[in-house]
Protein backbone atom coordinates (compact mmCIF):
# COMPACT_ATOMS: atom_id res chain seq x y z
CA UNK A 1 0.00 0.00 0.00
CA UNK A 2 2.86 2.42 1.19
CA UNK A 3 5.25 1.10 -1.68
CA UNK A 4 2.18 2.47 -4.42
CA UNK A 5 1.37 5.60 -2.62
CA UNK A 6 5.18 6.77 -2.96
CA UNK A 7 4.96 5.37 -6.35
CA UNK A 8 1.86 7.48 -7.54
CA UNK A 9 3.84 10.47 -5.34
CA UNK A 10 6.95 10.70 -7.76
CA UNK A 11 5.12 10.51 -10.49
CA UNK A 12 2.50 13.10 -10.35
CA UNK A 13 4.64 15.03 -7.42
CA UNK A 14 2.45 15.47 -4.63
CA UNK A 15 -1.38 14.23 -3.98
CA UNK A 16 -3.92 15.89 -2.48
CA UNK A 17 -6.03 14.60 0.23
CA UNK A 18 -9.67 16.10 1.17
CA UNK A 19 -9.64 15.68 4.88
CA UNK A 20 -13.18 17.90 5.38
CA UNK A 21 -14.89 20.79 3.09
CA UNK A 22 -12.66 23.55 4.28
CA UNK A 23 -9.14 21.32 5.09
CA UNK A 24 -7.20 19.48 2.77
CA UNK A 25 -3.91 17.82 3.05
CA UNK A 26 -1.06 17.43 0.90
CA UNK A 27 0.71 13.78 0.97
CA UNK A 28 4.68 14.17 -0.70
CA UNK A 29 7.48 11.29 -1.36
CA UNK A 30 8.79 12.22 1.43
CA UNK A 31 5.98 12.19 4.12
CA UNK A 32 5.37 8.69 2.89
CA UNK A 33 9.04 7.67 3.20
CA UNK A 34 9.03 9.03 7.19
CA UNK A 35 5.53 7.32 7.56
CA UNK A 36 7.04 3.91 6.50
CA UNK A 37 10.06 4.30 8.39
CA UNK A 38 8.23 5.14 11.64
CA UNK A 39 5.41 1.87 11.49
CA UNK A 40 9.06 -0.58 10.71
CA UNK A 41 10.48 1.06 13.94
CA UNK A 42 7.21 0.00 16.32
CA UNK A 43 7.15 -2.69 14.65
CA UNK A 44 10.52 -3.61 15.47
CA UNK A 45 10.28 -2.41 18.86
CA UNK A 46 7.29 -4.31 19.83
CA UNK A 47 9.18 -8.05 18.78
CA UNK A 48 11.72 -6.94 20.41
CA UNK A 49 10.03 -6.10 23.58
CA UNK A 50 8.22 -9.38 23.94
CA UNK A 51 11.07 -11.42 23.40
CA UNK A 52 12.51 -9.17 26.49
CA UNK A 53 9.54 -9.35 28.82
CA UNK A 54 8.89 -13.32 28.13
CA UNK A 55 10.81 -14.68 30.43
CA UNK A 56 10.24 -12.06 33.41
CA UNK A 57 6.83 -12.91 32.83
CA UNK A 58 7.32 -16.78 33.40
CA UNK A 59 9.38 -15.85 36.25
CA UNK A 60 6.47 -14.19 37.67
CA UNK A 61 4.15 -16.78 36.95
CA UNK A 62 6.46 -19.26 38.80
CA UNK A 63 6.58 -17.19 42.09
CA UNK A 64 3.06 -17.18 42.18
CA UNK A 65 2.79 -20.75 42.63
CA UNK A 66 5.64 -21.33 44.86
CA UNK A 67 4.61 -22.26 48.48
CA UNK A 68 5.35 -19.36 51.09
CA UNK A 69 3.98 -20.87 54.18
CA UNK A 70 1.26 -23.54 55.38
CA UNK A 71 -1.49 -22.47 57.81
CA UNK A 72 -3.90 -24.12 59.98
CA UNK A 73 -7.29 -22.45 60.43
CA UNK A 74 -8.00 -23.12 64.26
CA UNK A 75 -4.87 -23.06 67.00
CA UNK A 76 -5.92 -25.98 68.67
CA UNK A 77 -8.34 -29.00 67.83
CA UNK A 78 -10.22 -31.02 69.70
CA UNK A 79 -10.68 -34.70 68.96
CA UNK A 80 -12.59 -37.71 70.87
CA UNK A 81 -10.82 -41.01 71.06
CA UNK A 82 -11.66 -43.17 67.88
CA UNK A 83 -12.16 -40.10 66.01
CA UNK A 84 -10.48 -39.04 62.77
CA UNK A 85 -8.56 -35.87 63.10
CA UNK A 86 -9.79 -32.70 60.64
CA UNK A 87 -7.58 -30.83 60.01
CA UNK A 88 -7.23 -29.00 57.39
CA UNK A 89 -3.63 -26.97 56.37
CA UNK A 90 -4.16 -23.94 53.99
CA UNK A 91 -1.45 -23.65 51.26
CA UNK A 92 -0.10 -19.83 50.80
CA UNK A 93 -0.80 -18.75 47.93
CA UNK A 94 -3.42 -20.99 47.69
CA UNK A 95 -2.69 -22.16 44.20
CA UNK A 96 0.49 -23.57 45.33
CA UNK A 97 1.87 -26.62 44.12
CA UNK A 98 2.26 -28.45 47.35
CA UNK A 99 2.44 -32.18 48.72
CA UNK A 100 2.19 -32.83 52.52
CA UNK A 101 3.81 -35.14 54.77
CA UNK A 102 2.44 -35.01 58.16
CA UNK A 103 4.19 -35.49 61.09
CA UNK A 104 3.00 -36.53 65.02
CA UNK A 105 4.75 -37.29 68.56
CA UNK A 106 6.12 -40.05 69.57
CA UNK A 107 3.74 -40.45 72.11
CA UNK A 108 0.94 -42.81 71.49
CA UNK A 109 -2.04 -40.07 70.85
CA UNK A 110 -2.14 -40.07 67.14
CA UNK A 111 -1.54 -42.53 64.55
CA UNK A 112 -1.35 -42.23 60.73
CA UNK A 113 -2.33 -45.19 58.64
CA UNK A 114 -3.44 -44.91 54.97
CA UNK A 115 -3.58 -41.23 55.33
CA UNK A 116 -5.96 -41.39 58.28
CA UNK A 117 -5.03 -39.55 61.89
CA UNK A 118 -7.09 -41.09 64.46
CA UNK A 119 -6.73 -40.58 68.06
CA UNK A 120 -5.63 -43.39 70.29
CA UNK A 121 -5.54 -41.91 73.91
CA UNK A 122 -6.12 -39.59 75.56
CA UNK A 123 -3.61 -36.22 75.92
CA UNK A 124 -2.34 -32.98 74.40
CA UNK A 125 0.16 -33.25 71.45
CA UNK A 126 1.69 -31.72 68.51
CA UNK A 127 0.27 -32.77 64.75
CA UNK A 128 2.56 -31.14 62.32
CA UNK A 129 2.57 -30.67 58.54
CA UNK A 130 5.74 -29.82 56.10
CA UNK A 131 5.96 -29.51 52.04
CA UNK A 132 9.47 -29.48 51.76
CA UNK A 133 11.03 -26.69 53.51
CA UNK A 134 7.90 -25.17 54.37
CA UNK A 135 6.18 -26.38 57.55
CA UNK A 136 3.22 -25.74 60.37
CA UNK A 137 2.08 -27.31 63.46
CA UNK A 138 -1.36 -27.34 65.12
CA UNK A 139 -2.28 -28.67 68.62
CA UNK A 140 -4.48 -31.40 69.23
CA UNK A 141 -6.36 -32.36 72.61
CA UNK A 142 -7.71 -36.08 72.36
CA UNK A 143 -10.86 -36.47 74.77
CA UNK A 144 -12.92 -39.81 75.42
CA UNK A 145 -16.35 -39.56 74.00
CA UNK A 146 -18.82 -38.43 77.20
CA UNK A 147 -21.14 -40.32 78.41
CA UNK A 148 -24.70 -38.65 79.05
CA UNK A 149 -24.51 -36.54 82.21
CA UNK A 150 -27.70 -38.72 84.09
CA UNK A 151 -24.76 -42.20 83.27
CA UNK A 152 -24.04 -44.13 85.82
CA UNK A 153 -22.13 -46.53 83.67
CA UNK A 154 -18.30 -46.70 84.42
CA UNK A 155 -16.90 -43.41 83.56
CA UNK A 156 -13.75 -45.13 82.66
CA UNK A 157 -14.75 -47.39 80.13
CA UNK A 158 -12.17 -46.29 77.84
CA UNK A 159 -9.66 -47.89 79.49
CA UNK A 160 -10.22 -51.37 78.58
CA UNK A 161 -9.12 -54.10 81.13
CA UNK A 162 -7.81 -56.90 79.84
CA UNK A 163 -9.63 -60.28 81.10
CA UNK A 164 -8.87 -63.76 81.17
CA UNK A 165 -11.59 -66.65 81.70
CA UNK A 166 -13.45 -69.16 80.44
CA UNK A 167 -14.58 -67.07 77.34
CA UNK A 168 -11.15 -65.59 77.03
CA UNK A 169 -8.27 -67.28 76.26
CA UNK A 170 -4.49 -66.15 75.93
CA UNK A 171 -2.31 -67.58 73.56
CA UNK A 172 0.21 -69.71 74.87
CA UNK A 173 2.96 -67.27 73.66
CA UNK A 174 2.01 -64.94 75.82
CA UNK A 175 3.98 -63.07 78.31
CA UNK A 176 3.89 -59.83 79.84
CA UNK A 177 6.50 -57.49 78.94
CA UNK A 178 6.92 -55.46 82.25
CA UNK A 179 7.33 -58.17 84.60
CA UNK A 180 10.59 -58.26 87.18
CA UNK A 181 11.18 -60.51 90.11
CA UNK A 182 9.59 -60.09 93.51
CA UNK A 183 12.26 -59.58 96.51
CA UNK A 184 12.43 -62.51 99.01
CA UNK A 185 10.96 -60.34 101.94
CA UNK A 186 7.88 -60.34 100.37
CA UNK A 187 7.55 -63.97 99.22
CA UNK A 188 6.56 -66.70 101.53
CA UNK A 189 9.34 -68.81 102.95
CA UNK A 190 11.01 -71.09 100.35
CA UNK A 191 8.89 -69.42 97.67
CA UNK A 192 11.69 -68.35 95.22
CA UNK A 193 11.84 -66.94 91.22
CA UNK A 194 7.58 -65.34 91.67
CA UNK A 195 7.48 -62.50 89.07
CA UNK A 196 4.75 -59.66 88.61
CA UNK A 197 4.37 -56.81 86.34
CA UNK A 198 5.85 -53.75 87.74
CA UNK A 199 3.26 -51.19 88.07
CA UNK A 200 1.00 -54.25 89.99
CA UNK A 201 4.28 -54.66 92.66
CA UNK A 202 4.54 -50.88 93.16
CA UNK A 203 0.78 -50.83 94.04
CA UNK A 204 1.23 -54.18 96.37
CA UNK A 205 3.97 -52.38 98.43
CA UNK A 206 1.60 -49.40 98.77
CA UNK A 207 -0.81 -52.11 99.63
CA UNK A 208 1.50 -53.86 101.88
CA UNK A 209 2.24 -50.72 103.93
CA UNK A 210 -0.87 -49.18 104.38
CA UNK A 211 -2.26 -53.46 105.77
CA UNK A 212 1.06 -53.03 108.52
CA UNK A 213 1.47 -49.88 109.30
CA UNK A 214 -2.54 -50.46 110.64
CA UNK A 215 -2.38 -54.22 111.91
CA UNK A 216 1.43 -54.58 112.46
CA UNK A 217 0.46 -57.64 110.77
CA UNK A 218 2.28 -59.38 107.41
CA UNK A 219 1.54 -61.29 104.52
CA UNK A 220 2.95 -63.49 101.96
CA UNK A 221 2.91 -63.68 98.54
CA UNK A 222 2.76 -67.56 97.42
CA UNK A 223 1.81 -66.91 93.42
CA UNK A 224 1.46 -64.50 90.94
CA UNK A 225 3.01 -65.06 87.43
CA UNK A 226 2.25 -68.39 85.67
CA UNK A 227 3.47 -68.94 82.48
CA UNK A 228 0.84 -71.04 79.72
CA UNK A 229 3.09 -74.38 80.85
CA UNK A 230 2.82 -73.65 84.30
CA UNK A 231 -1.03 -73.36 84.43
CA UNK A 232 -1.11 -76.40 82.27
CA UNK A 233 1.02 -78.82 84.54
CA UNK A 234 -1.20 -77.26 87.58
CA UNK A 235 -4.62 -77.85 85.65
CA UNK A 236 -3.70 -81.70 84.66
CA UNK A 237 -2.49 -82.24 88.06
CA UNK A 238 -6.03 -81.07 89.40
CA UNK A 239 -7.42 -83.13 86.77
CA UNK A 240 -5.76 -86.46 88.19
CA UNK A 241 -6.22 -85.93 91.40
CA UNK A 242 -9.71 -86.43 90.88
CA UNK A 243 -9.50 -89.15 88.46
CA UNK A 244 -7.52 -90.61 91.35
CA UNK A 245 -10.63 -90.56 93.31
CA UNK A 246 -12.25 -92.37 90.76
CA UNK A 247 -13.96 -89.69 88.69
CA UNK A 248 -14.19 -89.87 84.90
CA UNK A 249 -12.01 -87.79 82.36
CA UNK A 250 -14.66 -85.65 81.90
CA UNK A 251 -15.89 -85.14 85.67
CA UNK A 252 -12.68 -84.78 86.63
CA UNK A 253 -11.99 -81.86 83.92
CA UNK A 254 -15.50 -80.10 85.28
CA UNK A 255 -14.60 -80.40 89.19
CA UNK A 256 -10.82 -79.00 88.40
CA UNK A 257 -12.13 -75.84 86.57
CA UNK A 258 -13.78 -74.97 89.91
CA UNK A 259 -10.33 -74.04 91.61
CA UNK A 260 -7.68 -74.27 88.84
CA UNK A 261 -8.63 -72.44 84.93
CA UNK A 262 -7.32 -74.28 82.11
CA UNK A 263 -4.72 -73.08 80.12
CA UNK A 264 -4.61 -69.62 78.80
CA UNK A 265 -7.92 -68.94 80.84
CA UNK A 266 -5.58 -68.29 84.03
CA UNK A 267 -5.31 -64.45 84.71
CA UNK A 268 -2.37 -65.39 86.47
CA UNK A 269 -0.81 -65.41 82.81
CA UNK A 270 -1.45 -61.78 82.48
CA UNK A 271 0.71 -60.54 85.40
CA UNK A 272 -1.35 -58.40 87.41
CA UNK A 273 -2.56 -61.25 89.89
CA UNK A 274 -1.37 -62.34 93.13
CA UNK A 275 -2.08 -64.81 95.58
CA UNK A 276 -1.44 -64.10 99.18
CA UNK A 277 -1.65 -65.79 102.57
CA UNK A 278 -0.63 -65.75 106.11
CA UNK A 279 1.92 -68.06 105.95
CA UNK A 280 2.64 -70.67 102.81
CA UNK A 281 -0.92 -71.66 101.87
CA UNK A 282 -4.08 -71.10 100.29
CA UNK A 283 -7.28 -71.31 102.68
CA UNK A 284 -10.85 -70.60 102.62
CA UNK A 285 -10.36 -69.53 106.30
CA UNK A 286 -7.94 -66.37 105.30
CA UNK A 287 -11.25 -64.67 104.63
CA UNK A 288 -11.98 -64.90 108.67
CA UNK A 289 -8.88 -63.92 109.67
CA UNK A 290 -7.73 -59.83 110.60
CA UNK A 291 -5.70 -59.77 107.22
CA UNK A 292 -8.07 -61.65 105.11
CA UNK A 293 -10.76 -59.20 106.34
CA UNK A 294 -8.77 -55.79 106.31
CA UNK A 295 -8.00 -56.83 102.54
CA UNK A 296 -11.87 -57.84 101.67
CA UNK A 297 -12.56 -53.92 102.99
CA UNK A 298 -9.31 -52.34 101.64
CA UNK A 299 -7.72 -53.53 98.92
CA UNK A 300 -9.97 -51.30 96.32
CA UNK A 301 -7.98 -48.19 97.25
CA UNK A 302 -4.58 -49.27 96.47
CA UNK A 303 -6.50 -50.31 93.22
CA UNK A 304 -6.50 -54.44 93.86
CA UNK A 305 -9.86 -56.56 93.73
CA UNK A 306 -10.95 -59.69 94.98
CA UNK A 307 -11.21 -61.50 91.90
CA UNK A 308 -13.49 -63.96 92.95
CA UNK A 309 -15.80 -62.99 95.29
CA UNK A 310 -18.11 -65.37 97.10
CA UNK A 311 -21.68 -64.23 95.94
CA UNK A 312 -20.11 -63.90 91.91
CA UNK A 313 -19.45 -67.89 91.84
CA UNK A 314 -22.03 -67.85 88.86
CA UNK A 315 -20.58 -65.06 86.83
CA UNK A 316 -16.79 -65.40 87.73
CA UNK A 317 -17.63 -69.97 87.37
CA UNK A 318 -14.60 -69.67 90.16
CA UNK A 319 -14.97 -70.55 93.74
CA UNK A 320 -14.36 -67.90 96.18
CA UNK A 321 -10.73 -67.06 96.45
CA UNK A 322 -10.24 -64.30 99.72
CA UNK A 323 -6.49 -64.76 98.90
CA UNK A 324 -6.75 -63.55 95.11
CA UNK A 325 -5.95 -60.34 94.19
CA UNK A 326 -5.94 -58.65 90.78
CA UNK A 327 -4.72 -55.13 89.95
CA UNK A 328 -6.85 -53.17 87.82
CA UNK A 329 -5.97 -49.14 89.18
CA UNK A 330 -7.21 -47.50 92.07
CA UNK A 331 -10.63 -45.33 90.07
CA UNK A 332 -11.87 -49.16 88.80
CA UNK A 333 -11.40 -50.96 91.70
CA UNK A 334 -13.52 -48.10 93.64
CA UNK A 335 -16.39 -48.40 90.36
CA UNK A 336 -16.15 -52.19 91.43
CA UNK A 337 -16.04 -52.22 95.34
CA UNK A 338 -18.80 -49.60 95.72
CA UNK A 339 -21.21 -51.17 93.07
CA UNK A 340 -20.16 -54.76 94.42
CA UNK A 341 -19.27 -56.14 91.20
CA UNK A 342 -17.25 -58.67 89.67
CA UNK A 343 -15.03 -58.04 86.74
CA UNK A 344 -16.92 -59.89 84.37
CA UNK A 345 -20.09 -57.69 85.21
CA UNK A 346 -17.58 -54.22 85.31
CA UNK A 347 -16.10 -55.39 81.30
CA UNK A 348 -19.75 -56.11 80.49
CA UNK A 349 -20.63 -52.71 81.60
CA UNK A 350 -17.76 -50.50 80.01
CA UNK A 351 -19.26 -52.10 76.59
CA UNK A 352 -22.68 -50.84 77.76
CA UNK A 353 -20.57 -47.57 78.34
CA UNK A 354 -18.71 -46.89 75.06
CA UNK A 355 -21.89 -47.71 73.33
CA UNK A 356 -23.81 -45.25 75.22
CA UNK A 357 -20.66 -43.07 74.75
CA UNK A 358 -20.83 -43.22 70.70
CA UNK A 359 -23.95 -42.04 70.32
CA UNK A 360 -23.88 -39.27 72.50
CA UNK A 361 -20.93 -38.27 70.80
CA UNK A 362 -22.60 -37.96 67.75
CA UNK A 363 -24.54 -34.99 69.18
CA UNK A 364 -21.96 -33.34 70.96
CA UNK A 365 -18.66 -32.74 68.80
CA UNK A 366 -15.62 -32.50 70.95
CA UNK A 367 -14.54 -28.94 71.87
CA UNK A 368 -10.88 -27.51 73.17
CA UNK A 369 -12.50 -27.07 76.48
Amino acid sequence: MYVNLYERCIIIKSIQLKISEEKTIEITPLIIQRAAFLLVAVAAAAVIGKKTMAPGRAAIKELDHRLQSIEFQQDQIAVYIGDEVEAEPVAVPKNASVSYTWEIADDGILTVSGGRIIAKSTGETVLGIASGDVSAQVKIIAKPKPLPPESTLPPLYYEKLVIANYKNTLSADYVPDNLIKIPDNYTAENYYGIYVSSETFEAYKQLYAGMYKEMQSRMHIISAYRSYAKQSELYNKAVSAYMAQGKTSTEARVLALATTQTPGNSEHQLGNTIDVSNDTSTDHNYQDTPEGKWLAENAYKYGFIIRYPADKEDVTRIEYEPWHIRYVGVNHAAYMYVNNLCLEEYVDLQEQAEEAATDYALLHPATPD
